[in-house]
C-alpha cells in the first residue's frame, strides 16, 4: 500500500461499487458534493457484464430497457447510445408447448380435460377460502391460482430455478412485493378496471424497448462515467477495500492501494462484505450463484424469441437470452445465446461441459433446436442476487442498521440485500433511499425525463461489431 498523503482530501461521499445504483447516487450527490467511487474491478456496471468470444457478444444481467426507465432521467446520454429492438419473450410450458411468458392461458389450459378444469377450479376456491396464514411465496401463489394450477403452469419449478430453493422457503412479503403481476393477472377487478381505463382515457405511452449498443456494458457505462467526471466525480478502478474505520471527524477506507477519507460512505457492495470491512459479524444470508454458458448454434432456434424461460419439469437451466437477435453472430454460427443456471446454496458448482451436455440433451429432446450446438465459454457469478428466504428481513435490517450506525448507507441489490430484477427499479430505489436519508434537496426528485431529442436519436440499427474482471466472473473457454 502506498503511504497516505500528508493532507489527504476528505470527500463528502465515498461510494463503494460502480453499478447503476452507485452511478445514479453519484449523479445526484455530485451536484452539491464531492464524490469518489471505488470499484474493485476494472470496469463499471456491477453485475452487468459482457464478454466477446470469437467475435460474438454475450451478457450477464438484464439486457433490455425501456425509454421511460428511471436511469435515462439521470443519464440521457445512455439512452442516445441504445439501439431500438423488438424483444419477444416466451417460455416452455410444463406440457412441452411453447407459450407466452409468464402465463399463456390458451397454451396451458387447452390441453386440460373437463375433470382437470373442475379440479383447478375447486383448488382455487379452496385456497381463496382457506383461513390459514400465508407464509411463503408458494402459499402466496397458491392463494391466487390454487395449488392445481400453480403446479400445472410450472410456477413452482420456475421459482426453484430462480432462487435454487423451493418456493415454500421464500418469504411471503417478498412474493407480495415482487410477484404483483400474479395478482394483477388473476384479479377480475384489476382486469376490468384496466379495460375501462383504456377505453375512457386511452393507454399511456408505454415507451419503446431498447438494448445496449454493441461493444459491451463496460463501454456503454463509460458514457455515464464521462458525464460524472465532468461533474467532478472521481473514480478508482482495480482498488479493493480491505478495511473501514469510523473516526471522530470522518470515515476512512483502506484499499489495497491507499487510504481515502469521507464524511459518509455509501455501500453498493454485498452486505456481508461491507459488514466484514467494518469488523461486524456476517449475516450468513444466502445469495444466488449463477453459472452462465455461452453457446452458439449452427441451425435453427425453434422458439424464435429473444428471451426464453424454462417452466418445464426437465432441464436445470433457468433462462436463455438469444444475443444474436441484437448482435450478429460470427464464425459461421446462426445463433448465439447465454444460458443461465442457478446453483442451489451449498451445492457444488457443476462442470460447464457437463452442464452443457445436460442442456443440449434437453433442448434436443424438447425439439427447441435443430442443428449443432457448441459451448463457446462460461462464467460463474457469485452474489448474483439475494435469496429472500423466510425471516431474512430481520437479519437483513439489523445488518443494514448496524452499518448505518457506523456512517454507512446501503444501496442497491447487493448493498441492501434486496431482490431488484431490473436497473430501472435499482435507479428508482436509489432516489427513494437517498431521499429518505435526507441526502437530496427537495428539487432533485422533480428532475424531468430526458428531452424528446434523446429518445428520437436512438439508433434503430446496430452497427457492425468490433473484432452482467473478477475471479468469480472469469470466462472459461472449453
Amino acid at each position: 500500500m502506498q503511504p497516505p498523503d500528508k493532507d489527504p482530501r476528505v470527500y463528502d461521499y465515498i461510494i463503494m461499487g460502480c453499478g447503476i445504483s452507485a452511478l445514479t447516487a453519484a449523479k445526484l450527490l455530485s451536484e452539491q458534493h464531492s464524490v469518489l467511487i471505488l470499484e474493485r474491478y476494472n470496469e463499471p456496471g456491477g453485475n452487468h457484464k459482457s464478454y466477446t468470444i470469437d467475435g460474438m457478444e454475450f451478457d450477464i444481467g438484464a439486457i433490455c430497457f425501456n425509454t421511460n426507465d428511471e436511469q435515462f432521467r439521470h443519464f440521457p446520454e445512455l439512452l442516445r447510445e441504445c439501439v431500438e429492438k423488438d424483444v419477444h419473450v416466451k417460455k416452455i410450458c410444463t406440457t412441452g408447448a411453447i407459450g407466452s411468458y409468464p402465463f399463456d392461458w390458451t397454451a396451458e389450459a387447452s390441453s386440460l380435460t373437463f375433470r382437470q378444469r373442475i379440479s383447478c377450479a375447486i383448488s382455487l376456491l379452496m385456497w381463496r377460502l382457506r383461513s390459514q396464514r400465508n407464509d411463503s411465496a408458494r402459499s402466496y401463489a397458491q392463494s391466487r391460482i390454487g395449488d392445481a394450477l400453480y403446479r400445472r403452469v410450472g410456477l413452482d419449478l420456475y421459482i426453484k430455478r430462480l432462487f435454487g430453493v423451493d418456493a415454500g422457503g421464500i418469504d411471503y412479503d417478498f412474493a407480495m412485493k415482487r410477484m404483483q403481476w400474479l395478482s394483477r393477472e388473476t384479479s377480475l377487478r384489476h382486469r376490468l378496471g384496466r379495460l375501462i381505463r383504456s377505453r375512457l382515457a386511452g393507454n399511456p405511452a408505454p415507451g419503446r424497448t431498447v438494448v445496449r449498443p454493441p461493444g459491451g456494458f463496460g463501454a456503454y457505462y463509460q458514457k455515464a462515467i464521462c458525464r460524472l467526471r465532468e461533474n467532478g466525480v472521481e473514480f478508482k478502478f482495480n482498488e479493493a477495500a480491505v478495511k473501514i474505520e469510523t473516526r471522530p471527524t470522518c470515515m476512512e477506507v483502506e484499499t489495497n492501494v491507499r487510504m481515502y477519507s469521507a464524511k459518509q460512505i455509501i455501500s453498493t457492495i454485498p452486505l456481508d462484505e461491507a459488514s466484514a470491512l467494518c469488523g461486524l459479524p456476517e449475516t450468513g444470508l444466502p445469495t444466488v450463484t449463477m453459472l452462465s454458458l455461452y453457446v452458439a448454434l449452427r441451425g435453427t432456434w425453434v422458439p424464435d424469441c429473444s428471451i426464453f424461460y424454462n417452466f418445464h419439469s426437465d432441464g436445470n437451466w433457468k433462462r436463455i437470452t438469444v444475443h444474436s437477435h441484437f448482435y450478429p453472430s460470427a464464425a459461421g454460427y446462426d445463433k448465439h445465446f447465454t444460458v443461465e443456471i442457478t446453483i442451489p446454496p451449498g451445492a457444488a458448482l457443476p462442470d460447464p461441459s457437463h452442464a452443457f451436455s445436460d442442456l443440449r440433451t434437453h433442448l434436443l429432446k424438447m425439439k427447441l433446436i435443430e442443428g449443432d450446438l457448441t459451448l463457446i465459454g462460461s462464467s460463474v457469478l457469485c452474489n448474483a442476487y439475494p435469496i429472500p428466504e423466510k425471516g431474512f428481513k430481520m437479519r437483513r435490517d439489523a445488518a443494514v442498521a448496524q452499518l448505518r450506525s457506523k456512517g454507512i448507507l446501503c444501496l442497491g441489490r447487493q448493498g441492501k440485500f434486496e431482490y431488484i430484477p431490473h436497473s430501472n427499479i435499482a435507479a428508482r430505489e436509489t432516489v427513494a433511499t437517498l431521499s429518505q436519508a435526507s441526502l437530496l434537496p427537495p428539487a432533485a426528485d422533480a428532475e424531468q425525463r430526458p428531452p424528446a431529442a434523446a429518445v428520437d436519436s436512438l439508433r434503430t440499427s446496430a452497427p457492425a461489431l468490433p473484432a452482467f474482471v473478477a475471479p468469480e466472473q472469469n470466462v472459461q473457454l472449453p
